[in-house]
C-alpha cells in the first residue's frame, strides 16, 4: 500500500518531463521541486533565482542518426545549440532596459561556443559556464550586465584581430560602469562574495584586452572585500570560479613588484580548475613565496634573515616533492587527450616556475645560474612538447613562463622565446604581450651588464604601469 504521502508525490511530480532547475541541471545535483514552476529546496536555501529556461524535454535518451550531409553537424549537437540560443534568447528578453546591439552581444556571449575560447583552459568547461550566464544574468542584471557587453566585445575583438572593429570609447563606457557597480556592491553574504568575485574577474579580463592595465587593484579590492567569506576550504571551483583567477592576477602582480598579496586560497587538492587545472595547490607556494620576497626588501636583522632563508627551503622541498592528486581520476573526468596532455603540463610548468622563483630569491644572477637554466629548459620543452601534441599553445601559463624566460641566456634561444611571447602570454591581454617581450629584451641586457641580480629587481616591468585607471575608486570610504 503507498502512503498519502507518497500517493501525493505521485500525482506532483510529472515522470513525462525533466523537472531540474537550471542551476541544479549544470551542478548535476538533485533538483526537489513539486512543479516545473515552483523553486526548488537549493535555490530557495541559497537565496538564487530559480529558473528553467532551457526547454523541457523527455527522460532517456535521444536517438542519434548520425551526421546530417547537408550541415556537417550531429542533429543532437545542432539541437542543442538551437536549445542554448532559444533559451538565451527568452532569459535576455526578461532584462530590462537592453538595447539591442546589446543584446546580440549578450547572445553571441552566451551562445556560441568559441565565444568563451579565451575565457577557460578546457573545453568543458565552456557549455557549463555559458549555461551559468544564461541563469545568472536575470537574478543580477544591474550588476553584471554591463561587464559581460564589455567582455563580449573584447572577445569579439580578439577573434577578429582588427582594430577597426571595436568603438574603444563605447567600451570603455561599459567598463566604467561596471567598476561604478563593483564599488558599490555591499558584500554580506557567501553569495555576495562570489558575485563580487565574478564581477571583478569578469571586469579584469575586459580591461586587460582593452586597456592593459589597473587588473591588480581591481583583484586586491575583490579579494579584500570578500575575505571574512572565504575561511574555509573551497570543495568546488564551480562555486566561485573566479576566485583564483583574482589570486593569480594578484599573486603575479605582487612577486613582480614585490609587494605582499591580499591573501592566498584554500581548496581541495582534487578539485580542478577551470583555468589553473590541477595547478591551484602550487597558488599557495606562489604567495608565501611573494609575502618573502616582500619581507626581504626591508629585513636586515640576520635573524628574521635566517628564518626566511629556512622557510625558503621549507617551500623548495615541498614544490619539488609536490604531485597532482588523483591522477588516476582525469580519464574519468575529462573525455579529450588533449585536455590531460594540457592539464599534466600546465601542473608540471608551474611547478617549475616555483622553484625558478624560490631559487631567484635565495640565490642572485651569477651564482647556481646551472640550476636555474636546467629548470628553465624544462619548463620551456614542457611548453612545446603539449603544443605539439595539442596542436595549439597551453594557456594560463603567463607567470610560469615569464618566469622561466628570464633564465634564457643564449642568444639563439633567446630569440625563440621572443617568438614564444604570442603563444604563451594570455591572448586575453595583448598589451602585457608586447609589455613581456621588452621586459625580457632588458632584463636580459641588465643582466649581461651585470645591472641587477635578480629579475624582480629590474626597473622595467612586464606589467604595464597602472596609471590609466585612477586607482582610488577603489579605496574604500
Amino acid at each position: 500500500m503507498n502512503s498519502p504521502e507518497r500517493m501525493e508525490n505521485i500525482v506532483t511530480r510529472n515522470p513525462k518531463v525533466r523537472t531540474s532547475c537550471d542551476r541544479c541541471y549544470e551542478l548535476k545535483e538533485r533538483c526537489q521541486r513539486a512543479t516545473t514552476s515552483a523553486p526548488c529546496a537549493r535555490c530557495e536555501r541559497l537565496g538564487l533565482s530559480c529558473l528553467t529556461v532551457r526547454p523541457v524535454r523527455p527522460p532517456g535518451r535521444r536517438a542519434h542518426h548520425g551526421k546530417n550531409p547537408d550541415i556537417g553537424t550531429k542533429p543532437g549537437k545542432r539541437r542543442k545549440l538551437e536549445h542554448c540560443h532559444f533559451g538565451s534568447d527568452r532569459c535576455l528578453d526578461a532584462l530590462p532596459d537592453l538595447q539591442s546591439d546589446e543584446k546580440q552581444l549578450l547572445l553571441y556571449l552566451t551562445s556560441q561556443p568559441e565565444s568563451l575560447d579565451h575565457f577557460f583552459m578546457y573545453s568543458g568547461f565552456q557549455a557549463g559556464q555559458q549555461q551559468t550566464l544564461v541563469t545568472q544574468l536575470p537574478a543580477v542584471s544591474p550588476l553584471l550586465k554591463n561587464a559581460y557587453i564589455a567582455c563580449a566585445m573584447t572577445i569579439k575583438q580578439l577573434r577578429s584581430s582588427s582594430n577597426a572593429n571595436m568603438d574603444m570609447s563605447t567600451c570603455v563606457g561599459y567598463i566604467s560602469k561596471a567598476m561604478g557597480a563593483l564599488r558599490s556592491l555591499r558584500v554580506l553574504t557567501s553569495q555576495d562574495a562570489v558575485l563580487c568575485n565574478t564581477l571583478g574577474g569578469v571586469l579584469s579580463f575586459a580591461i586587460y584586452t582593452a586597456i592593459g592595465v589597473g587588473v591588480p587593484d581591481i583583484c586586491s579590492f575583490c579579494l579584500s572585500a570578500t575575505d571574512p567569506f572565504m575561511g574555509a576550504p573551497m570543495t568546488d571551483t564551480h562555486e566561485d570560479p573566479w576566485q583564483t583567477f583574482l589570486v593569480l592576477l594578484e599573486v603575479a602582480d605582487c612577486l613582480v613588484y614585490r609587494r605582499k598579496p591580499t591573501r592566498t586560497i584554500q581548496m581541495s587538492a582534487s578539485a580542478v580548475d577551470r583555468r589553473l587545472g590541477l595547478c591551484v595547490p602550487l597558488l599557495a607556494h606562489y604567495h608565501d613565496l611573494a609575502i618573502i620576497s616582500n619581507s626581504l626588501l626591508s629585513i636586515t636583522d640576520i635573524g628574521i634573515l635566517s628564518r626566511l632563508q629556512k622557510q625558503l627551503d621549507v617551500i623548495h622541498a615541498l614544490v619539488e616533492s609536490w604531485q597532482p592528486c588523483h591522477l588516476g581520476q582525469l580519464l574519468d573526468q575529462f573525455s579529450s587527450s588533449a585536455d590531460i596532455v594540457n592539464l599534466l603540463a600546465q601542473a608540471k610548468v608551474y611547478r617549475l616556475g616555483a622553484l625558478l622563483v624560490g631559487h631567484r630569491l635565495r640565490y642572485p644572477f651569477g651564482s647556481e645560474d646551472i640550476q636555474a637554466e636546467i629548470w628553465s629548459k624544462e619548463a620551456m620543452i614542457e611548453l612545446e612538447m603539449a603544443k605539439r601534441v595539442t596542436r595549439r599553445p597551453l594557456r594560463f601559463v603567463t607567470l610560469p613562463f615569464i618566469v622561466a624566460a628570464v633564465e634564457v641566456r643564449a642568444e639563439n634561444l633567446r630569440s625563440e622565446t621572443l617568438r614564444c611571447v604570442d603563444d604563451y602570454v594570455d591572448h586575453y591581454a595583448p598589451f602585457l604581450r608586447d609589455a613581456t617581450k621588452i621586459f625580457l629584451l632588458r632584463v636580459w641586457h641588465e643582466r649581461d651588464m651585470g645591472l641587477t641580480t635578480r629579475w624582480f629587481d629590474s626597473i622595467h616591468k612586464p606589467c604595464p604601469v597602472m596609471d590609466s585607471i585612477d586607482a582610488t575608486c577603489f579605496v574604500r570610504s
